[in-house]
């Protein structure tokens, strides 16, 4: 996986020895069993699937009553799978959730995640834009596709300047949009900062890394605080 996406993103790196996969074993393994596609890949459930996804719909909601609580639990408990390195089980989870609450754009937060982890940020783009269509103001998945945008970006900026330049115009959009509807997010205050920084604005790179510190996010900033110091003094 590449390591900007690893930064921006999940913090992957510190994924475990878990049931980790490439993109080719995820198509052979997915194409025998659709709990490893999003939304089972939208695929035909015999009788007897449909019966266990109502009993399992039905015992989560007995012990969490609310279908949105229910379903972000399962998302949760995905993303933490997902950083042990299990992916398997990461994925079994998102698509729990999307049993107990299919319009939960939450979800598509974890299909995301899981294109990325398999470095497919294609894949992983399209399902944050699905999860922004059930919700356009959801600043967190705003947050993740303009991640994947500046992964694109640092692929890209040695060979193709002008795409290059769309990504990164495409994540800073995205983050000055995100920042608007969660003022306290660290994660978007940061990534901000980097976009800024790349586009030659010294000014906003500070003002948002000093946002991003003030709210606690000093950790996220790794190597990122000795560069800005040192092409952009103050």
């Amino acid at each position: 996986m590449r390591p900007i996406l690893l930064l921006l993103l999940l913090a992957l790196a510190q994924c475990g020895f878990g049931q980790h996969l490439t993109f080719m074993e995820w198509e052979q393994e997915s194409f025998k069993d659709m709990r490893l596609m999003p939304k089972y890949g939208n695929r035909h459930k015999n009788p007897k699937m449909v019966a266990s996804d109502s009993a399992f719909v039905a015992q989560t909601l007995a012990a969490i009553p609310d279908r949105r609580k229910a379903s972000n639990a399962l998302v949760d408990h995905g993303f933490e799978l997902l950083r042990t390195g299990d992916m398997k089980a990461a994925m079994f989870r998102f698509n729990q959730a999307y049993l107990v609450e299919p319009d939960n754009a939450e979800i598509y937060r974890g299909y995301g995640a899981f294109f990325v982890a398999l470095d497919r940020s294609t894949e992983a783009a399209v399902n944050f834009q699905a999860g922004l269509a059930l919700d356009s103001t959801n600043s967190r998945l705003m947050t993740d596709m303009a991640a994947v945008f500046l992964g694109e970006y640092y692929d890209q900026k040695a060979s193709d300047t002008a795409r290059a330049d769309q990504f990164l115009h495409g994540a800073t959009t995205l983050l000055e949009h995100a920042v608007k509807y969660d003022p306290n997010s660290t994660e978007a205050a940061f990534r901000l900062a980097v976009c800024y920084f790349q586009k030659g604005d010294c000014e906003q790179a500070w003002r948002l890394y000093d946002q991003c510190e003030a709210l606690g996010g000093k950790d996220l900033m790794g190597t990122f605080t000795g560069e800005l110091e040192r092409k952009c003094p103050r």
